[in-house]
């Protein structure tokens, strides 16, 4: 798993910096571009400007035009033409000629315009950009050095995220594969065993063992059973009704009432809940028999109304669940006796199949143990919004 993590890492870095250096390049280049196009409206500028008559002798207000618009340098050649066509090499427009200069080559950019009997040309070099370019392009490569730092570490969380999530889902698999193995190894051997000893022994008991045979029988298919119910999609298409909590508690009493001592604590509201009452039956009933299980004698329903919640605590005085243990009882095939004794019936799978239908009625479930076992189940309430989707 580490070497998928890895591998997707590497592979994430390479993209996200492949994108990073993309968007630089189109910045830079779009930089540039704006930068030149700057460049030229300044010299276009300038030539609407200047008035060759008073500017061809005096200096100093090309000097004031070089500092106005921030070009250094700035040429300005002055062609007399006393009114005669400008000869063709002069042609108006800009023009970029290299130009070898000290360790390297520079670019002059060159406007040329007619104005009255002058040919005016306005050259600077392209290197006049540079400096703000330089800065800009430093800056910039700062914050997108500092941008794929942030992303690469965002992106590792979220990747070994992912993949202790995979590695998770992995070993919950593996997991239930041994158990789904040793639930229906340990009854079909018994079986194998009874059979193979009635044939051996003609005059063995055999009503007895077809008792036994057909108990491990009705542990498999119970098994069978839950296993289907996790699989199956009970969300889909499925339309709910209106479902009384305290109706349902008091017909699972006549159900369980001769196995554990029932109490209830009902106020004078109307606990109604939008939901199926199948399911939600199954649900109590599971962790009814759980406490049953786990040497419980007394069970109570508390039933209190909040708003627009409805909280239904079931509290057993049985042997209770180790803190450390909690976290983990609504998981496929989790026992919180992990030797699987055999005085103890189960596989693991009704608490699993409780929170499902909770999950599916949109209602939270919290587990606490001190002594004994309470479960705080807070479920939506009826409301007219609720009633239009009936």
């Amino acid at each position: 798993m580490n070497n998928y993590r890895n591998e997707l890492f590497y592979k994430y870095a390479f993209v996200l910096f492949f994108i990073i250096a993309f968007f630089e390049g189109a910045l830079m280049f779009s930089l540039i571009k704006s930068f030149d196009i700057h460049l030229k409206d300044k010299l276009e500028l300038i030539a609407s400007q200047i008035n060759p008559e008073k500017l061809i002798h005096n200096k100093d207000e090309i000097l004031k035009l070089q500092q106005k618009y921030k070009i250094f340098p700035l040429y300005i050649q002055f062609i007399k033409i006393n009114g005669k066509k400008a000869p063709q090499e002069y042609k108006e427009g800009f023009k970029t000629d290299k130009l070898k200069a000290f360790l390297r080559n520079e670019k002059v950019l060159t406007y040329t315009v007619k104005k009255g009997d002058y040919i005016v040309k306005i050259s600077t070099l392209y290197s006049t950009n540079d400096d703000k370019i330089t800065i800009i392009k430093f800056i910039s490569i700062v914050i997108s050095f500092i941008i794929y730092l942030i992303s690469l570490l965002v992106g590792y969380k979220f990747i070994d995220t992912i993949a202790n999530q995979i590695d998770l889902t992995f070993k919950k698999l593996k997991n239930f594969n041994s158990n789904v193995s040793h639930e229906l190894k340990t009854p079909l051997t018994i079986m194998k065993s009874e059979i193979e000893l009635a044939l051996m022994n003609k005059e063995k008991d055999c009503e007895r063992i077809l008792k036994d045979i057909l108990e491990e029988i009705n542990y498999i298919s119970d098994i069978t059973d839950k296993l289907l119910f996790l699989t199956k999609n009970y969300s889909k298409n499925k339309k709910f009704e209106v479902v009384d909590l305290e109706e349902i508690i008091l017909e699972l009493y006549e159900k369980y009432g001769n196995k554990i001592e029932f109490t209830f604590d009902f106020g004078d509201d109307e606990y109604e809940i939008m939901g199926d009452k199948t399911l939600l039956k199954i649900a109590l009933s599971n962790i009814i028999e759980n406490s049953i299980k786990y040497g419980a004698n007394k069970i109570n329903f508390v039933l209190d109304k909040f708003k627009n919640r409805i909280i239904l605590r079931i509290i057993d005085n049985g042997i209770g669940i180790p803190k450390e243990k909690l976290p983990f009882i609504f998981d496929e095939f989790y026992r919180v006796d992990e030797s699987h004794n055999k005085e103890i019936k189960g596989f693991g799978l009704g608490l699993s199949i409780v929170k499902n239908i909770l999950n599916l009625h949109k209602a939270k479930v919290n587990v606490k143990s001190e002594g004994g076992v309470e479960f705080i189940i807070e479920f939506p309430a009826v409301n007219q919004k609720n009633l239009k989707n009936v």
